[in-house]
């Protein structure tokens, strides 16, 4: 009967993102001295939208599955070379792309609480 509006479909999707990928860059950081450990990354969230171009409004539409089930890490293929051990996690890059990751987490909750307000602007309440 009420379905959540795209824009904060799409706000909560990218939140959740963030996490997955803040997640993803906390591994990273926790392996930074294993000999041998590569370092991952998620595909951006932008290349996420643009495969699943396919809106599902219903459940019993075939391409229906939960945005979470595309967030897999894949190896960085941007890492900088080798460390002697074979590492390839740079903590200086990491850092870099927690902050990052924290820049469109807390934009993702801007967008969905304006757009929640503006909802409840529309509705009256």
């Amino acid at each position: 009967m009420f379905d959540i509006p795209d824009l904060m479909r799409t706000a909560q999707d990218l939140a959740r993102h963030s996490a997955a990928r803040q997640a993803v860059i906390a591994q990273n950081v926790a392996q930074a001295d294993t000999p041998g450990f590569r370092a991952r990354d998620l595909p951006s969230f932008s290349a996420g939208l643009q495969a699943g171009s396919l809106t599902a409004t219903r459940p019993t539409h075939l391409d229906a599955a939960p945005t979470p089930a595309r967030i897999t890490p894949r190896p960085d293929r941007d890492a900088p070379a080798f460390a002697p051990n074979g590492n390839t996690v740079s903590l200086e890059r990491e850092m870099m792309r927690a902050a990052e990751t924290r820049q469109a987490h807390d934009m993702a909750l801007a967008t969905y609480a304006s757009a929640r307000t503006i909802l409840r602007a529309a509705l009256g309440r």
